[in-house]
């Protein structure tokens, strides 16, 4: 149920931001002494103090939320809890708006797809809702790691880039499967990349809105806005090896309905995540059951 009403609020945030970016759009008649001219109420100017307030928000969930770790009852292992849940979604739908606004206002050497002063002003309102909400789940992804102290699950290790490939090898039933733990050695060699890439788009993007209350040179801005191009397109890609790792490719589907359910089988995690299982289990696993040629081993809960 929780997971639910997150995922309504989400989608309630998003339908409320569309409306009131469309709506800040539009052309009003603006007069300067005898001159007129028509203008829209851009959001990164009106609006901005709805930023800090977002990684505000984002801090103060991380630190007071409860959280549950992860067991092993009933042959099911909590793989995503709710706090999980909401990082995830958060984070992921506002990366798909900011990626597709954009686009849509110019990206490289790509012109941007929208003209009239609406459209623009609409895009343009539309990317400050994603940032909103993006700035949330930073901060609240931020708060998680330093609170529970997770952060070390997801950074590399020695060893973690041979056990990468020889994952991946073994796929296709060449050596062996190494034993791995609650989070893949490739999903932590990728950590440090979202890193890179998200760090890079957060400090040009601050430069970025900075310049609608103050003065920034021409040349500096110019830089600034490849710079962030450049942070968008590696998290791009990063985005799109993620989601076919994570959900196109079927041994992932498991782990995709986690993110929906919070739940993996206990099969699932003896034969995939054969070091966590140990870990949730208190008890060493052969070597034979964590490739999955057994399918039934005790248990002490």
């Amino acid at each position: 149920m929780k997971r639910l009403v997150t995922a309504l609020v989400l989608l309630a945030i998003f339908a409320e931001g569309t409306y009131l970016a469309y709506k800040a759009a539009q052309l009003y008649i603006y007069r300067a002494v005898f001159a007129g001219s028509y203008t829209y109420n851009l959001l990164f100017t009106s609006s901005s103090w709805l930023l800090p307030i977002a990684i505000f928000l984002g801090i103060y969930v991380g630190a007071t939320v409860k959280r549950r770790e992860s067991e092993l009852t009933d042959g099911k292992v909590l793989r995503h809890d709710e706090t999980a849940f909401l990082i995830h979604w958060s984070h992921a739908l506002s990366t798909l708006v900011l990626i597709g606004t954009g686009i849509y206002l110019g990206f490289f050497f790509f012109p941007r797809l929208v003209h009239s002063p609406e459209q623009v002003g609409f895009v343009l309102n539309l990317h400050f809702v994603g940032v909103v909400v993006f700035l949330f789940s930073i901060s609240l992804h931020l708060t998680d790691m330093y609170v529970t102290g997770k952060i070390k699950e997801h950074l590399p290790e020695p060893g973690d880039f041979q056990d990468a490939i020889a994952h991946y090898v073994s796929k296709l039933g060449i050596g062996r499967k190494p034993k791995e733990g609650k989070y893949l050695a490739s999903e932590k060699l990728s950590y440090p990349m979202w890193i890179v890439s998200v760090g890079l788009v957060l400090i040009t993007g601050f430069i970025k809105v900075a310049a609608h209350r103050w003065s920034i040179p021409g040349g500096v801005m110019g830089a600034v806005t490849w710079l962030h191009d450049l942070g968008a397109l590696l998290v791009g890609i990063n985005l799109v090896v993620h989601i076919i790792m994570s959900s196109v490719m079927p041994w992932s589907w498991p782990l995709l309905r986690s993110m929906l359910t919070g739940y993996v089988s206990e099969e699932y995690v003896r034969k995939h995540h054969a070091k966590w299982y140990e870990e949730l289990a208190n008890q060493p696993l052969k070597e034979a059951e964590s490739t999955g040629k057994e399918t039934q081993i005790p248990v002490s809960s």
